[in-house]
């Protein structure tokens, strides 16, 4: 049984990081097509936002986080995966910062700060509780 643990946390920390690399990742292409294409005003303007290269990257790895997202459901309670996923939030804000620009305000950082070391936390439980 304990060995069915250890090869549990591990597939749930590898699933979790693809998750989490595939959440940043994606969001943060679609946030730089969209700032390349400008704001939708019509379902043809949408259909124009589809043709930029960014967003289509974008859609691709955050329909990759949803598979990740699904094999973790699958075999991981939901307490443990969203919080340990939230961290893809601390990745957000470094990866706005650095290489789109954005500003990111003590108060934000300090919420990041926050939801990190409450995933810190949650990653010591076992990834499923229930018989």
């Amino acid at each position: 049984m304990r060995n069915h643990q250890r090869e549990l946390r591990r597939k749930s920390i590898v699933f979790a990081l693809i998750a989490i690399v595939t959440n940043v990742g994606g969001n943060a292409l679609l946030a730089r097509g969209m700032h390349q294409t400008g704001q939708p005003l019509s379902l043809l303007d949408y259909l124009h936002v589809l043709a930029n290269p960014f967003v289509d990257a974008g859609i691709a790895m955050l329909a990759a986080w949803l598979l990740a997202n699904l094999s973790l459901l699958s075999w991981a309670d939901l307490s443990y995966v969203l919080p340990i996923t939230a961290t893809g939030y601390a990745f957000a804000a470094i990866l706005g910062w650095a290489a789109l620009g954005e500003h990111v305000s003590t108060s934000h950082w300090i919420g990041v700060t926050l939801i990190t070391i409450g995933a810190a936390l949650v990653g010591k439980t076992p990834p499923h509780t229930t018989p």
